[in-house]
């Protein structure tokens, strides 16, 4: 990553390298060892971390319907004296691999002082994991994402088209399901089930950000009912078709009812996230918009997160998906750019 912070040291940034496509399957092999996206990768990972540095690491985690586990993972330096600023980075969707990515890669820097591809990190990861306790949920839905015919989106084997009938399934007639917040088996008999939904009952599917009863959102409210979150960051991916923009920031669709420190603060550290896109070369929206989404989208956001909004707050992080403009070596820097910014705003 481009330019020097506070958490930097004098280590120049390497590019990653992309490498061959994944295998199918439940045991599959990753795409690359520094893209660690499949509960099957994951989740060992994750548990790996846990034991080597049990001073450093704490573990949530819910089971699914289907019988996978979603983990949160917090990690802080215990034994520095202090206060401290906690920030939750949170990721829903299957269909968006490379937010999984980013944070994995980044919780090997912290954790183990390099990136996933073996290059030492820049951070000053002493100085990052005494003055703060940093949460993530790397993959809300391991369910959907084992479901996924691919480990990463580059914009080579699938249209835009063809991709989004993955992500929210199709007709019988080959068209695109409708999205929804929450629907029965029954009433998609002749679909095929999107990898964006996770099951949640014998008859009952959920987007895991617009409904209360997803594994996400129940990790995602027992994560901030522990302390005092400064920031929560939702990291997404989108496809930014025949967009000049390649990554945004997206604020709360209720910006304009929050109270005013909440609204300044979202725009702050949205403002600096945009700005740290553009040093590493990246071709962010600069402008920052209240999500956008009509009110039939809406009335899912309003259940899930009006509460959370008034009291914390929160950013929605877009990185292209699907394109070969934003090859997955890119996807991923532009996701820990978002969090190391994040990070970086919150500590001034």
């Amino acid at each position: 990553m481009c330019g020097r912070s506070i958490f930097a040291k004098s280590i120049p940034a390497v590019i990653l390298l992309c490498a061959v496509g994944a295998v199918r399957g439940e045991e599959r092999k990753p795409n690359a060892d520094w893209w660690l996206v499949h509960p099957a990768h994951t989740s060992p990972k994750i548990l790996e971390w846990a034991k080597s540095y049990p001073e450093l690491v704490s573990l949530d985690s819910l089971k699914t319907f289907e019988g996978r586990t979603a983990y949160a993972v917090t990690v802080t330096d215990r034994g520095a004296e202090g206060p401290k600023r906690a920030i939750l980075f949170s990721q829903p969707h299957a269909h968006e691999p490379a937010a999984t990515a980013g944070m994995m890669d980044f919780l090997s820097q912290l954790l183990d002082g390099k990136h996933l591809d073996g290059r030492p990190t820049d951070l000053d990861r002493e100085k990052i994991l005494a003055g703060f306790v940093l949460s993530f949920i790397p993959d809300g839905n391991p369910d959907g994402r084992a479901r996924a015919p691919e480990d990463w989106w580059d914009g080579k084997q699938y249209s835009n088209d063809a991709f989004l009938k993955i992500a929210f399934g199709r007709e019988a007639d080959g068209r695109r399901c409708k999205r929804a917040g929450r629907f029965t088996a029954a009433e998609r008999p002749a679909a095929t089930i999107g990898i964006v939904y996770e099951r949640i009952n014998d008859d009952e599917y959920v987007e895991p950000n617009r409904d209360v009863e997803s594994t996400y959102f129940k990790l995602v409210q027992r994560t901030l009912a522990k302390r005092d979150y400064a920031l929560m960051v939702d990291i997404h991916q989108t496809e930014f078709s025949n967009s000049e923009w390649n990554a945004m920031v997206v604020l709360p669709f209720m910006q304009k009812e929050l109270p005013e420190p909440i609204q300044a603060e979202n725009r702050r550290v949205g403002e600096a996230v945009v700005a740290a896109w553009r040093k590493i070369g990246a071709e962010p929206l600069d402008k920052l918009n209240p999500l956008g989404y009509r009110e039939d989208q809406l009335q899912y956001f309003r259940r899930c997160w009006s509460d959370i909004y008034t009291k914390t707050p929160s950013l929605i992080i877009e990185v292209q998906n699907n394109n070969v403009r934003t090859p997955p070596s890119e996807q991923l820097a532009h996701v820990a750019t978002s969090i190391r910014a994040s990070i970086e705003a919150m500590a001034d």
